[in-house]
């Protein structure tokens, strides 16, 4: 009997397995296939090409006719540049100083590194001038300036943008007078073409030259409407016995009860706490120092809910901001087109 239990019990094993111990060992399954899917991909790349390698690696020789620069590290650095060009903008400030100076640095370095790759190059013997003549019915409009003054234009309206006011007017200025040229040249191109129509024969209009003199009086213009806009020319004279009969410091100093005074600048606040009465209606009067910049100033919560919100103003310009009373406790003040640390605050609303 005993042995007939025994062969029983070793009988069970197979028609009524522990159906949880066999669940539990899919993943070891499914980790053996995976290791001898593995092992094979291993085994057959390892065999596949040819079994034999060169003992070394060969440098490749162009060809005489062709420069091969070698490598440079010119490109990595002036993406660092580049880098620290927008986190200065974004950061303002010092940053806004230093980002493009890295940038600048950077540039010479790949420019030092192109003039001296230049400078080895082997002379090329003299060729003689080719003349290129189109083919019979095509048609090769000769070199134009206008695309390059259209970029101009376009740098100075994306400049106006972002310092505002007449510097904005001014860049729209140039792009609208670089766009009427190039339209002139357009359509005295398309007479050609209708010129052509009877005569058969299709001219280029004749070569523009380089406004020079027009691109440097726009240039100064600009220059000079942006040092103005900025405040630096004229040099401003302070008076009242010198910084305190700013606007700004005269309005500080009188404040009336339950206002406080806030000021950005350089796309950061002049202090990081504020503080108020609870349970009473208060203001802060706000100045933007930063031309063309809008800012506000955001109440929220320590949870980060808006608990009040205001519209924005841009630089320079001052304005009083009223908010609800508050119970008493911490608040954070921001501004919410700039939610970064220069930009934030701390709202102590005590008793």
């Amino acid at each position: 009997m005993d042995i007939i239990q025994t062969l029983l019990n070793v009988a069970a094993t197979f028609i009524t397995p522990d159906w949880g111990a066999l669940i539990g060992l899919i993943p070891v399954g499914l980790a053996l296939l995976v290791i001898a899917w593995l092992l094979l991909m291993i085994r057959l790349y390892a065999t596949a090409g040819p079994t034999r390698r060169a003992p070394a690696r060969i440098a490749p020789i162009a060809p005489p006719t062709i420069h091969m620069p070698g490598g440079s590290a010119a490109p990595i650095v002036a993406a660092f540049g580049a880098f620290a060009l927008f986190a200065g903008l974004i950061l303002g400030g010092a940053f806004l100083v230093a980002g493009p100076i890295v940038l600048v640095i950077t540039l010479l370095f790949w420019g030092r590194e192109a003039v001296r790759d230049y400078q080895h190059l082997e002379p090329t013997p003299a060729l003689p001038a080719v003349v290129h003549v189109p083919p019979a019915g095509l048609h090769m409009p000769g070199p134009s300036i206008r695309p390059l003054m259209g970029a101009i234009g376009a740098t100075a309206l994306f400049g106006g943008l972002v310092i505002g006011d007449w510097v904005l007017v001014v860049g729209v200025v140039i792009l609208a007078w670089t766009l009427i040229g190039w339209l002139v040249d357009f359509t005295a191109e398309y007479r050609k073409v209708e010129e052509a129509d009877r005569t058969g024969h299709l001219e280029n209009i004749p070569a523009r030259p380089i406004p020079t003199l027009a691109i440097g009086a726009f240039l100064v213009v600009f220059v000079l409407v942006g040092l103005v806009q900025a405040g630096i020319f004229p040099p401003q004279v302070a008076s009242n016995g010198g910084a305190g009969g700013s606007p700004a410091a005269s309005a500080a100093a009188s404040l009336p009860p339950g206002t406080v005074a806030l000021t950005a600048k350089g796309i950061a606040f002049d202090t990081k706490t504020l503080t108020v009465a609870a349970n009473k209606p208060f203001a802060i009067l706000f100045t933007n120092d930063d031309i063309g910049v809008p800012h506000n100033v955001q109440i929220r919560d320590s949870s980060g809910k808006i608990l009040a919100d205001q519209p924005t103003i841009d630089g320079v310009t001052s304005t009083t901001y009223n908010y609800a009373a508050l119970p008493a406790g911490t608040y954070t003040f921001i501004c919410k087109i700039h939610p970064i640390a220069a930009m934030t605050g701390t709202l102590t609303v005590g008793p």
